[in-house]
């Protein structure tokens, strides 16, 4: 009997999101605002169910879908960070950094429960997204789930995750 595995990958033209964010790096430097036009691809790997394939593409593909749709055309600011303090009141979201202030509409804004909005912690938002959109469809057989988001055509931060054997619990 082989021990072949399967996996499924989605990779769609509409599986982009344009993207305000910063970072911090090297422990104390913190980058301008700037801009991406992010891509994003998921892949579910399991064995295959008595339809012969791994999950449908399509829930899947809709899963992923309405992650980068939430992120498109937002700021996406950390809600973790040590030193990046995030306040809103009614109508503004404030992010602060040392001596550095941003100020936003609430509605431009994507808060992310993330340290840094790097295009891993991106990647492991969404892959915790899409587990708690589709575990109820496709149950808990699955292995993994990895998500891909590019932030510079070719420059690919990667979050594979164990798909869960229990339905997670909420995602934010």
């Amino acid at each position: 009997m082989s021990k072949a595995t399967y996996r499924v990958d989605v990779s769609k033209e509409q599986f982009v999101f344009s993207a305000a964010h910063f970072i911090t790096f090297a422990g104390d430097i913190c980058e301008r605002i700037h801009g991406h036009n992010y891509g994003v691809r998921a892949s579910v790997e399991g064995p295959l169910d008595d339809n012969r394939y791994v999950v449908d593409f399509i829930a899947l593909r809709d899963a992923v879908l309405e992650q980068t749709q939430a992120l498109d055309h937002h700021v996406i600011l950390p809600s973790d960070h040590a030193e990046i303090k995030i306040t809103n009141d009614e109508k503004e979201t404030t992010a602060t950094f040392r001596d550095r202030r941003w100020v936003f509409p609430n509605e431009d804004c994507a808060l992310l429960p993330v340290i840094n909005t790097t295009a891993e912690e991106i990647a492991r938002v969404i892959a915790e997204r899409v587990i708690a959109q589709t575990y109820a469809k496709f149950g808990p057989n699955l292995s993994f789930l990895e998500v891909a988001v590019d932030e510079n055509c070719g420059q690919w931060g990667v979050c594979r995750m164990p798909w869960p054997k229990e339905p997670p619990a909420n995602v934010d």
